[in-house]
């Protein structure tokens, strides 16, 4: 899988230890946004199949242009306070 370098220096991963959840965020230009989000329920409920390589791999496949990302971070992201 070929990605944008640029994307690929963006995407940050947090755990959410409150909701139970991972997230998946892009970040840039001190501004973030939200893409993903998985349960740790759900992470762990199918034994066969590695559910969170699935999870990104959907995640990033799906994304669009670094520029359009750009854009939508522009006009919809948050203030980010992580590095």
């Amino acid at each position: 899988m070929n990605m944008d370098h640029r994307i690929v220096a963006g995407l940050l991963l947090k755990e959410v230890p409150e909701k139970n959840t991972k997230e998946i965020h892009f970040q840039a230009n001190g501004k973030s946004i939200f893409l993903s989000s998985i349960t740790e329920e759900k992470l762990v409920s199918e034994d066969k199949f590695d559910m969170f390589q699935h999870w990104i791999e959907e995640t990033v496949i799906n994304l669009p242009s670094y520029e359009t990302l750009l854009e939508v971070l522009e006009a919809e992201g948050t203030l980010s306070n992580d590095n």
